[in-house]
């Protein structure tokens, strides 16, 4: 009897999903520097835009150059990705992509009368339909079961793809960046609420029944509504299955306001030092508050 018990219990240990590390194993939650193109061989895959850094919660004292390329299919990206792959067909799988330059679409490096060139570069173009900068600048995917998933964020453009891993060369010229974090199933109701908040681009997504039911605000963004009005933004914090607690920042369109300057250092209460890629205007330094936002201007990795 013992161990028919133990047996009965194999299944759901087995399907239980996590993010996984560099050996495939499943961790609870891991980070990526890729870098950009520099024509040497410092690390493996840098020269042609697909080398990277790897740490994970068992990692935290530095940055590793990761042996594998992006390219490769046994390192923890893929690793992490292929668990949905294996199951993608399963009715009882919530997954979400989403991309503001979604999987699938065609840009044109350089040309200036692309959409994407226009909106990519900052350079909004008016002859352009407005709605085509209506979706949050956000990039991720993220798939659970009814016990456990994970939410990888990241700022690769197309990727992933829907189907198998691999990865763009639209994410080869720049830094890239990605976090992937393993939650209980509970914790899907507070992502959904900050994808409601952020109007994400879903070019791939399956919603269970009883999932949308237990999850409202997410429904809402699977179904492409969003966040209009005040509050404008919304902080949560989101508790990984090992316990670890990562501070989740959302706004809307309506937010009309740096979002590191306004609401991410003053919640942290530090200055802080920010590489991203604007979209719109700049925004002027507020000198009289109390934690300020400054702009990195480059970053090296040693």
């Amino acid at each position: 009897m013992r161990g028919l018990i133990t047996l009965s219990l194999l299944p759901a240990c087995l399907w239980a999903f996590s993010c996984m590390d560099q050996s495939g194993k499943p961790v609870d939650w891991f980070a990526v520097y890729k870098m950009p193109i520099v024509k040497d061989n410092s690390i493996p895959g840098v020269a042609d835009g697909v080398g990277w850094y790897y740490l994970d919660v068992n990692k935290k004292s530095s940055l590793q150059p990761s042996a594998k390329t992006l390219d490769d299919k046994d390192q923890a990206i893929a690793y992490t990705l292929q668990q949905y792959y294996d199951k993608k067909s399963d009715k009882t799988i919530f997954h979400a992509m989403y991309n503001d330059e979604p999987y699938g679409t065609v840009s044109v490096s350089g040309d200036t009368n692309n959409l994407f060139y226009e909106l990519f570069s900052n350079r909004i173009n008016p002859k352009f339909r407005p709605s085509a900068t209506d979706f949050g600048h956000t990039k991720g995917t993220l798939f659970f079961d009814k016990t456990s998933g994970i939410w990888l964020v990241h700022s690769v453009p197309k990727f992933p793809p829907p189907d198998g891993y691999a990865y763009p060369t639209s994410g080869h010229d720049y830094g890239q960046t990605m976090l992937c974090m393993t939650f209980k199933y509970s914790e899907l109701n507070k992502i959904g609420t900050q994808l409601y908040f952020n109007r994400p681009n879903i070019y791939s997504s399956f919603l269970p029944t009883d999932m949308a039911s237990a999850n409202p605000d997410l429904a809402k963004a699977i179904a492409g509504q969003y966040a209009t009005g005040q509050p404008s933004s919304s902080i949560i914090d989101l508790t990984t299955s090992a316990g670890t607690t990562f501070k989740s920042f959302a706004k809307s369109k309506d937010f009309n306001a740096d979002l590191y300057d306004s609401i991410v250092a003053p919640t942290l209460k530090t200055d802080m030092l920010v590489e991203s890629w604007r979209r719109g205007s700049a925004i002027p330094l507020a000198c009289s508050k109390a934690y300020h936002a400054n702009d990195a201007l480059s970053i090296k990795v040693e």
